[in-house]
């Protein structure tokens, strides 16, 4: 007798697996529908959408991380640039001055991005949120030094995009 109750036990619990299982994947999320929620969705689509098919399961924690990735390797590409424009001849040495010293904020944004990873991994929003708001402080530092020595920013284009980034994964943290 206990055989067939340990079977049908075994079925019940199957099929609730099962139901589960399929209704999760039925409804599964996008990272556009995640990064609907965000300031600048189309911005966060494109950059954290390439990466969807390296996670298993697309959820506000994984945007994230994608997200992230993203972040980082768009400062890491604004760093090979301002080393570029540094060694430009066309530079002025206050440009150059204040190139050095955005190659410097940029370290800390990359540190900032380390912090924040961690952060990630025990879902401690306020933290990842604190770390996106310094990363943006950074990036208003290289800004401000050109204001302070009446050049043009080469780097605007770059502090603009990371900082849009980092209000997008400021809006992610929100939602883990």
């Amino acid at each position: 007798m206990a055989r067939p109750a340990h079977a049908m036990l075994l079925l019940a619990v199957a099929v609730a697996a099962a139901s589960c299982w399929s209704s999760a994947a039925a409804t599964g999320t996008t990272v556009a529908e995640i990064c609907k929620g965000t300031p600048y969705p189309e911005l966060c689509t494109s950059t954290a959408g390439k990466q969807a098919s390296r996670y298993g399961t697309v959820d506000a924690l994984a945007v994230l991380n994608m997200q992230v990735d993203a972040f980082e390797k768009r400062t890491a590409a604004a760093r090979t640039h301002v080393s570029k424009e540094a060694q430009a001849k066309t530079s002025s040495p206050a440009a150059v001055t204040a190139l050095d010293l955005c190659n410097s904020l940029y370290q800390d944004v990359l540190d900032n991005l380390g912090a924040a990873r961690r952060a990630i991994g025990f879902k401690d929003a306020v933290t990842i949120r604190a770390m996106m708001g310094m990363a943006v402080q950074d990036m208003q530092g290289c800004d401000e030094q050109f204001k302070k020595a009446g050049e043009k920013n080469p780097m605007e284009r770059f502090d603009q995009s990371l900082t849009k980034m980092s209000e997008i994964c400021r809006s992610l943290s929100n939602m883990i």
